[in-house]
């Protein structure tokens, strides 16, 4: 866990990430909706790149614009940004609903962590901790 918050874990890898888990891909979309100044954003584009989290194409030559789309490792990350977005409206702030995500089935999503081999929820005391 300390490994990836070594990636994830400043203030504007996390938003970035949502961004393009949205469908924003230019720099100038990811800039302006997470409020990261334009330095700051080349940085940490940059390292998420070189984490493997995300990558980098050039859509323009003149000049030289880039477009960001997620690797399957930034795709892996799409239910933890769900699930932080959820506890965040519900734990912090005043409650206030930013969107509603609905699954494609129609019903609101409201994504929770299931067994992959029994499909229930996990719960606190429900798994076994073996370390290695």
């Amino acid at each position: 866990m300390t490994d990836a918050l070594e990636i994830l874990g400043d203030r504007y890898s996390l938003p970035v990430l949502r961004e393009l888990m949205y469908g924003y891909h230019r720099f100038s979309d990811l800039a302006k909706l997470t409020g990261a100044p334009r330095t700051l954003l080349t940085g940490r584009l940059r390292r998420l790149e070189e984490a493997g989290v995300l990558t980098r194409t050039q859509y323009s030559q003149h000049p030289p614009r880039f477009e960001y789309h997620l690797t399957q490792a930034g795709i892996d990350l799409v239910p933890v940004i769900l699930m932080l977005r959820e506890w965040g409206e519900r734990y912090t702030g005043d409650g206030a609903r930013k969107a509603v995500f609905r699954h494609n089935c129609g019903a609101e999503l409201h994504p929770t962590t299931v067994c992959g081999a029994c499909q229930q929820q996990i719960r606190p005391g429900e798994f076994a901790v073996t370390r290695v």
